[in-house]
């Protein structure tokens, strides 16, 4: 319950929590063992301790330590008996509580770092494979570069997923449940491109062809950051998928695949941004 109460979130902060923890806690041994030797060990003193321990708390802009000051003030209570032993034991109790609290801080800070990290990773990925597509489109990378792309996208997925879900286990105070619906969206991100990357290979086309298509994929790479609420890439998406379906009848059966391929395209890319956008509604509006 101490440790647990003792957590801290801000590795700047962490050391001076700890020490407020620990002066606060003292100060809640202190004035329970003075006032229960002096009155007695009755509920009544108990109730005097929380009519003076609050006050001083919130004299010193600490009101977050009461529970753990009323747990300690009711450890001395059980006790029935006052003596040096006890208060050297609930002082005891404190620092082992206060170091394992600090050791489950900076692990679990490290943890959110690390997916932190995964998240840059994962979307400097997608930007990447993003803007591959045009070279792709005009055979300056090649569907294998774009496959190794999207395995090593698999990987920071499922690796940040993984961490999301044990800092949500790890903290049972808090909802930290953001990052595992942020990488289970792009995980579905993944699954369209996954798809895409089958079927853009077998498409051939100039600069002059899809200028608007090489244009709007660097927009979205652009665009890709958690915040952003993809509103106007989807208005952009369908205006240029329009101008696509409205362009003169292709004269070829290769330009009938391309034109069938790149409308194929629009329709994956807005599914792929509508992830996004689903994402961003749920979390930011």
């Amino acid at each position: 319950m101490l440790s647990l109460k003792m957590l801290h979130p801000n590795r700047d902060s962490l050391l001076s929590f700890s020490i407020k923890r620990i002066a606060v806690s003292f100060l809640a041994i202190v004035l329970s063992a003075a006032l229960f030797y002096f009155g007695g060990h009755n509920i009544y003193i108990f109730g005097l301790f929380l009519f003076l321990y609050v006050p001083l708390l919130t004299l010193i802009k600490s009101s977050e330590n009461l529970v753990i000051g009323a747990v300690l003030a009711s450890h001395i209570y059980t006790f029935e008996s006052i003596g040096l032993t006890i208060i050297l034991n609930e002082t005891a109790l404190v620092l082992i509580g206060v170091s394992c609290a600090m050791a489950t801080s900076v692990y679990m800070l490290n943890l959110r770092k690390s997916i932190i990290q995964k998240q840059e990773e994962t979307e400097a990925l997608l930007r990447k494979f993003l803007r591959n597509i045009k070279k792709q489109l005009i055979h300056q990378c090649s569907s294998e570069e774009q496959s190794q792309l999207l395995e090593k996208l698999d990987g920071c997925i499922t690796t940040g997923l993984s961490a999301s879900i044990e800092d949500n286990n790890n903290d049972i105070l808090k909802d930290n449940s953001y990052y595992i619906m942020y990488f289970q969206m792009r995980r579905e991100q993944y699954q369209i491109l996954l798809h895409m990357n089958g079927y853009l290979k077998e498409i051939s086309i100039t600069d002059e062809e899809a200028h608007k298509l090489f244009d709007f994929t660097e927009q979205l790479a652009n665009e890709l950051e958690e915040l952003n609420p993809a509103n106007e890439l989807i208005r952009n998406a369908k205006e240029v998928e329009e101008y696509y379906r409205m362009a003169p009848l292709p004269k070829s059966q290769e330009e009938l695949q391309n034109k069938f391929i790149m409308l194929r395209y629009f329709s994956d890319i807005i599914s792929f941004i509508e992830i996004k956008q689903r994402f961003s509604n749920l979390h930011f509006t």
